[in-house]
């Protein structure tokens, strides 16, 4: 495939099937976006062709209508077509907060959607944020995964969601609400009765924990490659690239500690602490406790005694029990929305 030199125009791939993805949205991004550069896809196949279609033209930024779980697919479609190609080439990328939790979006600094396009298409020099995603052991490019509660939270959520529709809680399950109501109805009062997991994590690479100490301040002890992180029971362990989960949760405080790294998290706060700390400590990212643990990796891999839920990028995809992430080689050039002109 030649690419060709049209590398300073801006590229909109709008998700059709995204929460925010109105019509009226739609009608409203026609009226401000050059004719050509915006795509509007109902399907994979429309966002893999729109995709060779915006990589042969060259174009030297992407933004995305949706939410992260729409970032996760285009950045690995995008990647998949570059190494097809063996196109040194790779485009920037933005998100636009059209989706439901838009973790990235929040991360970035996104606004209201036709103000960032607006600003967008003004800025001739914008910020861009190099980030190393994490890198699932399939090689899925993600802001953020994990397995446990936070899985098996999604799982019952996309389960709840399902059975809500077109009842009078279709709307809700649509929201933030949606997730806790799934949580207090289903997740929590299974854990009730439940033995905790154990796993196992080790690193395979350089890793820091990050422990406080006396005075408040978070120290970085170094940790070989090799050694076991931790072993015991685990309901929640996950890895960040960026802050946040979706609705501006704050799971990885440390995730933009140290280029190169990733946060990983792991939790064994027993489920009644964590209800009664959700807010505000917990969701802004605050919370301290001994039985919660922390640390910047490269490579970690992780095992569960039994298969553990499983989601990537905010989307539930089953169960595992033998993970390994990675914090990307390569980093990704993001747009920092914050950096544009007001």
């Amino acid at each position: 495939m030649s690419v060709d030199a049209n590398l300073e125009r801006s590229a909109f791939l709008l998700n059709a099937n995204a929460k925010n993805v109105t019509d009226r949205i739609l009608g409203e991004m026609v009226g401000v976006i050059p004719a050509g550069d915006l795509f509007y896809a109902r399907s994979m196949e429309d966002s893999e062709a729109f995709l060779r279609t915006i990589v042969k033209r060259g174009y030297k930024e992407i933004f995305t209508g949706g939410g992260d779980g729409t970032l996760v697919t285009t950045m690995n479609m995008l990647q998949k077509i570059m190494d097809e190609e063996d196109l040194a080439y790779k485009p920037a990328m933005g998100v636009l907060k059209l989706g439901t939790g838009n973790a990235m979006a929040t991360a970035l600094g996104a606004g209201q959607p036709l103000n960032d396009v607006s600003q967008v298409l003004e800025t001739e020099n914008k910020d861009y944020k190099p980030m190393h995603l994490v890198e699932c052991d399939d090689g899925t490019l993600t802001p953020f995964a994990g397995m446990g509660y936070d899985g098996e939270i999604l799982n019952d959520y996309f389960d709840l969601k399902s059975n809500a529709e077109g009842t009078a809680l279709d709307v809700l399950t649509k929201t933030a609400a949606g997730y806790v109501l799934a949580a207090l109805s289903r997740t929590v009062p299974r854990q009730f009765n439940r033995q905790l997991p154990n796993i196992k994590v080790i690193t395979r690479d350089w890793a820091l924990q990050l422990v406080e100490d006396e005075y408040g301040q978070v120290q970085e002890i170094p940790i070989a490659p090799g050694a076991v992180l931790y072993q015991g029971p685990a309901p929640v362990c996950s890895v960040g690239a960026i802050p946040y989960y979706g609705y501006g949760f704050t799971m990885f405080p440390f995730a933009d500690r140290k280029p190169g790294f990733v946060q990983l998290r792991v939790s064994a706060v027993p489920v009644l602490e964590l209800l009664t700390n959700l807010y505000p400590s917990i969701w802004k990212g605050s919370f301290r406790h001994e039985k919660l643990y922390d640390w910047l990796v490269k490579d970690v891999e992780v095992i569960a005694e039994s298969p553990l839920p499983y989601q990537v990028g905010g989307d539930a995809w089953g169960e595992k029990s033998h993970l390994r992430f990675k914090a990307a080689a390569e980093a990704w050039q993001m747009v920092d929305f914050s950096g544009l002109a007001a």
